[in-house]
């Protein structure tokens, strides 16, 4: 978490505004549900065929 934020605050601190900075953390952690998701997806789909 700390490292979120310390990143958010790196972007402002370099002339991106707080609203782009948070922006950029949102798309951050939806890159990161959508792995999770497609990995979980593909795990139910392998233990349908199998049975």
């Amino acid at each position: 978490m700390q490292a979120r934020l310390d990143h958010v605050a790196r972007r402002i601190a370099s002339g991106s505004s707080k609203l782009e900075a948070i922006r950029c953390l949102e798309r951050y952690i939806a890159r990161g549900v959508f792995g999770i998701l497609m990995r979980r997806r593909t795990e139910i789909n392998q233990s349908q065929i199998a049975v």
